[in-house]
């Protein structure tokens, strides 16, 4: 069992339990990231890592999540920076800015990555929790309590990079300085050879593994997410992930799994249409009812509710499909925030 298990209440022996059982590989995963995230070697204390693990879940709405950090979280001179950088990246992420991560001096390289991955990490949970509990409802449960969805999802439809959202193939920049190869420790050259063929050279991998351990097992938990076996196809996947990168404003996201979408589906009008309108754009009921729980799922605080749900359900796919959408969206929302946090695209 991780974490999610815990806090979703999830009974062994339960149907819910038997879902997650069909994808062990994710729960060993999820409870590697959680104690990377809080037990690792790190400059930021773990009274710090709770505190503002604490504010993200209340921003959040996730009751459970929140208490369980509640009593390990403690404070810091520098945390109130630390939490307002945390409140935009959770409910603002497309503002991420190098005057953002600028307005963090008191932080190392290192703790600013490990205050990103903390941040995105409780935004993972907060989703794949919300989700969880949705399956795990009976059929005639009342519906939650409507509530207007955050500001923010309108602003969002706009790309903060200048050359809005494309489907061309994109690099990426770091506003934050990144490990040198020649400097780096024997085990941070290992993370870096099993995260990718090109990390040696990636900016992104060259930043992220200052905290190697961190990096380590986001990996391992978001390979098995968006390739593992069975459940969902591979291109609604990535479609959920599409979606959700759209809405949060990352250009850089949208254009890698827009790219892989149309290699596997085959359907580039669709990803097209969807890369230069909006999610909105019309499509068969089926894709309809996945995006449209990605983007409700998105939100911060999530909106997505039972009829979603019902709505997959109706277009013939099972529960163990609809969890992998569910726990792929929520990576997106742990990827999306990297991405944004810590660096910009930038045109080939």
């Amino acid at each position: 069992m991780d974490l999610i298990d815990q806090l979703a209440a999830i009974a062994p022996g339960s149907r819910l339990d038997g879902l997650r059982a069909l994808r062990p590989d994710i729960r060993i995963a999820s409870a590697a990231c959680e104690t990377a995230i809080f037990d690792a070697p790190s400059g930021l204390t773990k009274a710090e890592r709770h505190a503002v693990a604490l504010h993200v879940a209340v921003l959040h709405g996730c009751t459970a999540l929140a208490e369980h950090h509640r009593g390990r979280a403690g404070a810091s001179p520098r945390l109130p920076t630390m939490l307002a950088h945390a409140e935009m990246l959770t409910l603002h992420p497309e503002s991420a800015s190098p005057a953002a991560v600028a307005a963090l001096h008191a932080l190392t390289p290192a703790e600013i990555v490990m205050l990103s991955q903390l941040i995105a990490y409780v935004a993972w949970q907060a989703r794949a929790l919300h989700g969880l509990m949705l399956l795990g409802a009976a059929p005639d449960a009342p519906p939650a309590p409507p509530h207007d969805p955050p500001a923010r999802a309108a602003r969002a439809l706009t790309s903060t990079a200048d050359f809005g959202f494309t489907m061309d193939t994109l690099e990426w920049s770091s506003w934050v300085p990144v490990l040198e190869p020649a400097q780096g420790t024997p085990d941070q050259l290992r993370v870096l050879d099993e995260s990718h063929p090109k990390a040696r050279t990636s900016p992104y991998y060259l930043l992220l593994v200052q905290e190697p351990e961190v990096l380590r097992q986001r990996s391992k938990l978001f390979n098995t997410i968006m390739y593992g076996p069975r459940g969902a196809a591979r291109a609604e996947r990535e479609l959920a992930a599409a979606a959700e990168s759209r809405l949060n404003g990352c250009p850089y996201c949208l254009s890698v799994h827009a790219q892989r979408y149309v290699q596997l589906k085959g359907n580039p009008a669709l990803m097209q249409a969807l890369v230069d309108q909006s999610n909105e754009v019309p499509m068969d009921h089926r894709s309809r009812a996945i995006v449209d729980l990605s983007v409700k799922l998105s939100q911060t605080p999530p909106i997505a509710g039972l009829a979603d749900i019902d709505h997959l359900r109706s277009e013939g796919m099972e529960d163990d499909e609809i969890l992998d959408i569910v726990l792929s969206v929520a990576m997106f929302a742990w990827a999306n925030r990297l991405m944004q946090t810590l660096g910009e695209p930038v045109r080939v």
